[in-house]
């Protein structure tokens, strides 16, 4: 195995380190700890020491250096007890547990609740199925209990917890089909306008995604993952996606998650119709479907001028609303409305696209980012011709391998050609021949800075973890290799591998933020993601000189296109999302993602609802002012909530809950 270059640097690094340690090594009284390389007081077991000796023997005796990598990362990771406070995996993976005395926690564990139940329930309101959404919430309804419906877990904040009943979605995940029909499933007779709708396979005329776009609608709890292979069964894709596919639809949708690329909006405005059961009455008009007898309500939402035609619908047991208000705050509601059931999303022909990778400086990056007046909306070439385009961003400038100290009061740009970056653009492609089959590169599960390192050095995420908490002062130079080691080009695959990163689900978090593209016209600026750029740089350096703190990743930088869903983080405005990534069980993570994230809010910074950590609050009419639009969804949540059945610290916490 042969390391790059920028690899086998930071193996003499690893090589020094050991060095020194055995060279330091007190045989007598070993307990009392040696100064390592990076000036740490660390305790060396006598037997690490022994065997740091024989390794660096086999290295005198011309052993390859990469091959011992994993062994010296094992023994530093022992020079002093370091526990890495890696978090257990959600409760819901794995077989399912239900009932009471169970505990549910998310993906990296900062959230967990043990509530009155946990449901897993598999139907809207199959009477065979004790534990279906209808019998919960009924039951919800008569006991005053609260009700929450979680997914993967892969939000860290609160949003969905609650001390009460829990529900589970992954055990409803089917999609509609003619041998297996979803209840109150659409039928293709009763809709209105040019889209298909997919009960099966589609046979397009020709490869022309962009053009050849369908409808497909599925059970609420099913992942991305799963969805993505069906979909490719049927020849269909996903318009956009971000990084990661073990969420489940609806929570992805509803917590407005998204990919990149400014002419794609995030996953609520792929919505085109949902079912929602709630304890809530719609005081707008309805068609179809019953009133309930049990207070459940069952409601088929779309808006206005929405895909089904009302003079054809005639479900017995969902009623119909098309209301523009009540669909743009139902495809956003962090489960705050009910538990949604199932969803209708627009989709497109079976895709491919090809991604390049280059490295640039963040001085380069800023000037291709500029505003062009003579360009639609000003928006810069890059953005305007590229179907997906982001970047990652180094938080520490590095100049020679070494970290550069920035004078605080010498303008940002100064230090921008320090700042490495690494630009993603990826556009569809004509699809590949058959007979080419290389041109699927198939090169998923090293797409990230963090499998990009596990897999380099072929060491475990939690040596990796330990070592960086030990050993802090690597981590900007162990960032600047793993980038440098994800440039490539010409990467051609099916959209659904593009955009997955192959990242293991609890191996890293983040906190995102959300910032306005446009101007006081309307028009493109870089003024606010540039400005959250200098903010991050200048709290990235306070953290490491004040305290080395150090952040684990680089940070991403993506464009969307302007969401009508009222609470989306992209209502009403083009935006820049900035992702703030971390290893999980970074020493002061949490601490590092506070700063980050707070120092948003001063400039038009929304926090992305699953991705905050609990830092935003109601208070102040802080939200008030992010989101004109606030008062509207409000309007719909008292309807569907008038009970309070969907109160938690949620809605506490943001001023939504109301109490008697």
């Amino acid at each position: 195995m042969r390391a790059s270059r920028k690899a086998s640097v930071f193996i003499d690094k690893l090589i020094d380190t050991a060095k020194q340690l055995v060279n330091s090594f007190n045989p007598v009284h070993p307990e009392l700890g040696v100064s390592s390389a990076h000036g740490k007081d660390v305790h060396v077991p006598t037997p690490v020491n022994r065997t740091l000796v024989q390794i660096l023997r086999s290295l005198e005796q011309g052993a390859e250096k990469v091959e011992l990598v994993p062994r010296i990362i094992e023994q530093l990771v022992q020079t002093r007890p370091v526990v890495p406070a890696r978090a257990a995996t959600s409760g819901f993976a794995g077989a399912p547990a239900s009932g009471p005395r169970q505990k549910w926690t998310n993906q990296i564990a900062n959230q967990v609740v043990e509530p009155l139940q946990l449901f897993y329930p598999r139907s809207l309101n199959d009477p065979a199925d004790p534990q279906s959404i209808a019998a919960i919430l009924s039951r919800a309804r008569t006991t005053g209990c609260a009700v929450k419906a979680a997914g993967s877990g892969h939000s860290y904040s609160d949003v969905a917890t609650t001390p009460d009943f829990l529900i589970n979605t992954h055990g409803y995940r089917r999609v509609a089909s003619t041998q297996s029909p979803l209840t109150g499933q659409l039928s293709p007779s009763a809709l209105r306008g040019p889209l298909q709708l997919s009960l099966g396979p589609i046979n397009w005329p020709g490869y022309d995604p962009e053009k050849n776009h369908a409808l497909i609608e599925m059970e609420a709890g099913i992942t991305i993952h799963d969805l993505n292979q069906e979909l490719q069964r049927r020849n269909l894709g996903l318009m956009n996606m971000g990084g990661y596919d073990g969420q489940t639809i609806i929570g992805a949708t509803s917590t407005s998650t998204h990919g990149s690329g400014i002419t794609l909006p995030p996953f609520p405005d792929m919505v085109r119709s949902l079912v929602l059961a709630t304890t809530g009455r719609w005081n707008g008009p309805t068609v179809g479907g019953k009133e309930p007898t049990d207070g459940v309500y069952f409601y088929r939402i779309e808006p206005k001028d929405g895909i089904t035609d009302p003079a054809k619908y005639s479900d017995p047991l969902i009623q119909l609303i098309q209301d523009d208000d009540c669909f743009h705050a139902a495809i956003c509601s962090m489960g705050c409305f009910g538990v949604i059931y199932s969803v209708v999303f627009e989709v497109m022909q079976l895709y491919w696209l090809e991604e390049n990778r280059s490295e640039t400086t963040l001085d380069k990056l800023m000037s291709e980012l500029q505003a062009k007046p003579n360009n639609p909306g000003h928006f810069p070439d890059v953005l305007q011709n590229t179907r997906n385009y982001e970047v990652i961003i180094h938080p520490y400038p590095m100049r020679n391998g070494k970290v550069v100290d920035m004078e605080p009061n010498a303008p940002p740009e100064t230090y921008y050609p320090y700042f490495k970056c690494l630009v993603t653009k990826r556009n569809i492609v004509p699809r590949p021949d058959d007979n080419l089959p290389d041109y699927i590169l198939g090169r998923s599960g090293h797409r990230n800075v963090f499998a990009q390192f596990l897999s380099l050095f072929q060491v475990s995420f939690e040596l990796v973890v330990a070592l960086v908490n030990l050993y802090p002062a690597i981590i900007p130079f162990t960032i600047d290799t793993a980038m440098d080691n994800l440039v490539d080009d010409k990467y051609i695959n099916y959209s659904f591998d593009i955009y997955n990163l192959g990242l293991n689900q609890d191996a890293g978090f983040a906190a995102e933020v959300g910032l306005s593209l446009e101007d006081d016209q309307g028009n493109y600026t870089p003024r606010y993601f540039k400005e959250a750029i200098d903010r991050i740089h200048r709290l990235a350096q306070r953290a490491r000189q004040q305290g080395e703190q150090y952040q684990t990743s680089p940070f991403s930088l993506r464009f969307v296109k302007a969401s009508n869903a009222l609470l989306s983080m992209m209502n009403g405005r083009n935006t820049a999302m900035i992702e703030m990534d971390m290893l999980t069980g970074t020493y002061a993570g949490s601490e590092v993602m506070y700063r980050y994230e707070t120092s948003m809010y001063p400039i038009g910074g929304r926090p992305h609802w699953g991705l905050d950590f609990d830092n935003i609050t109601g208070s102040n009419n802080l939200l008030g002012k992010m989101y004109p639009t606030l008062d509207r969804w409000v309007g719909v949540y008292r309807q569907f909530n008038a009970l309070g059945t969907f109160n938690s610290s949620f809605t506490n916490r943001l001023g939504f809950t109301v109490l008697e």
